[in-house]
């Protein structure tokens, strides 16, 4: 009787070695199939305003998202700008700080990008070298694949307020 209940055991435990991690993976690869949008900053950048030489500034965001999802909510962005002294050492207190929410027409398919624009070019300093944190979807607003890589840093040196030379 013992054996065979240490057969059994022995059974039961190769099953559930094999098979469970089996079935857990085939529900891991249904649920990527139908996918999630996955958004990213891709960089920034100026865009002329309808205002004598003023420019735009935004996010360029993007959907890598898997399958043929769509991010059709609004998509946020949070920006903080902080001073970098001779180019070197990060001053740890925030200069400016921006919100701004899009919605490209007809939401963000996969493998396409959208600008969110955040300020204009007069709101920021006019000089010097700055680190711009950028993140997108914030507040997980947005149900995504991937929350890791919703973050940017890019440093600028600006000279005479040129932001659109800053951020080539």
């Amino acid at each position: 009787m013992k054996r065979k209940c240490l057969a059994v055991g022995i059974i039961l435990l190769f099953l559930s070695t094999t098979c469970i991690p089996v079935l857990a993976n085939e529900e891991k690869l249904a649920s990527t199939e139908a996918g999630k949008p996955d958004l990213i900053i891709e960089g920034l950048g100026t865009r002329p305003a309808n205002i004598y030489f003023l420019n735009w500034v935004y996010c360029v965001v993007k959907n890598i998202g898997i399958g043929s999802v769509t991010a059709y909510d609004f998509i946020d962005v949070k920006v903080e700008i902080k001073r970098v002294f001779l180019g070197v050492f990060l001053i740890n207190k925030t200069l400016k700080t921006f919100f701004a929410s899009g919605l490209s027409s007809g939401g963000l398919p996969p493998n396409n990008t959208t600008g969110i624009e955040f300020t204009m070019d007069y709101h920021l300093p006019s000089w010097g070298f700055y680190r711009i944190y950028c993140w997108v979807n914030p507040d997980k607003r947005i149900e995504e694949e991937n929350y890791d890589n919703n973050f940017y840093v890019q440093d600028v040196f600006v000279l005479f307020g040129d932001w659109v030379k800053a951020l080539q």
